[in-house]
């Protein structure tokens, strides 16, 4: 009997090792998580907006048709929060052609469609300290490249 609850005792602080106890961070043992992996892209008839998600950096480029093809490139780090409903979203900007956003933190929500090909946005400007609530009337959608 004895042997039996060293191995029990064995295989739980192996699976507690190996998975952790979970509950404690709901959002993930990670700052980052992977559903936005990847290149998301907004087309307008003046301008594109791509979002590219890797690990636990992000880049946004905005490119301009009207202003003589004007070309923006943001970067930074980002961090999730898949608990909250809507989701949280955070970018830290760590590069801009702007230097006042540096090291200045965006705040927004996001929510994916089912089959995750597009994603709703409403991110705050760059140091804005109140997070967007709602996604308004007229939804940011990017879509999934």
């Amino acid at each position: 009997m004895k042997i039996k609850w060293l191995i029990l005792i064995a295989v739980l602080t192996g699976t507690v090792a190996f998975w952790g106890c979970g509950g404690s961070n709901p959002a993930g043992p990670i700052p980052y998580t992977t559903e936005l992996q990847g290149s998301w892209v907004y087309d307008d008839a003046d301008y594109r907006l791509t979002f590219t998600f890797t690990d636990s950096s992000w880049t946004v480029l905005e490119e301009y048709w009207i202003k003589q093809d004007t070309t923006l490139t943001f970067t930074g780090t980002f961090t999730l929060n898949t608990a909250a409903s809507p989701k949280y979203i955070d970018l830290l900007c760590a590069s801009s052609p702007y230097s006042g956003d540096i090291g200045k933190t965006s705040l927004g929500i996001y929510a994916l469609n089912s089959t995750a090909t597009a994603c709703t946005l409403a991110i705050a400007d760059i140091g804005d300290t109140v997070r967007p609530i709602t996604f308004g009337t007229d939804p940011f959608v990017v879509d999934k490249q």
